[in-house]
């Protein structure tokens, strides 16, 4: 029986990202369930090129498909902008598509927050339809795509909304349920 292994990753490279204070969030209740979580910082993956590609996967893009590949699931935290998912989100995806597409029968979970009203609906659903056209699995509810992040979490990443983390939790627990179904962590 191995344990089950869930990895976090923010599509915005803000040192003090909301949505990476989310992801920990998320993060810390999904380890509560019993999995080991890791986040990988996207700061150090190279921007995607046909060209680099041509030479061979960089050391820095193929050391985050390591962390991909060896996760039973993954959980990407990332904010809306200009309507649809960051440059830092699509390019992780295009790296996890590529010399052995990582994507296929992957689980995602994919949440998002900001200061504004929208709670991120263009971003899940660009980044869905990317994954998924893909082979990816992306789990779609419980939605943890939440506006006015100032109205539930504080600036130190703490949640102060309980109806929030009790979606977190009921995230976690189905994120956990799904992927233990999908795979053979069980």
């Amino acid at each position: 029986m191995s344990t089950m292994k869930i990895l976090g990753i923010c599509g915005s490279l803000r040192k003090e990202s909301w949505n990476l204070k989310l992801l920990k969030n998320m993060l810390e209740m999904t380890a509560t369930k019993g999995v080991d979580t890791a986040i990988y910082d996207l700061n150090t993956v190279p921007m995607f090129h046909p060209d680099v590609e041509a030479q061979g996967i960089p050391d820095e893009a193929e050391a985050f498909r390591d962390a991909v590949r060896g996760a039973d699931a993954i959980i990407i935290a990332c904010p809306e902008y200009n309507g649809s998912m960051t440059a830092t989100l699509k390019n992780a995806i295009e790296w996890l598509s590529r010399r052995g597409n990582l994507l296929t029968s992957k689980i995602f979970f994919i949440i998002g927050t900001g200061p504004g009203r929208s709670g991120c609906p263009r971003m899940h659903m660009h980044a869905s339809y990317s994954i998924e056209s893909e082979g990816g699995h992306v789990l779609h509810q419980p939605r943890v795509l939440l506006p006015h992040v100032a109205n539930f979490m504080d600036q130190s990443g703490n949640i102060t909304d309980p109806e929030v983390t009790t979606l977190l939790d009921q995230a976690a627990e189905t994120l956990v349920d799904y992927t233990e179904r999908l795979t053979d962590t069980d």
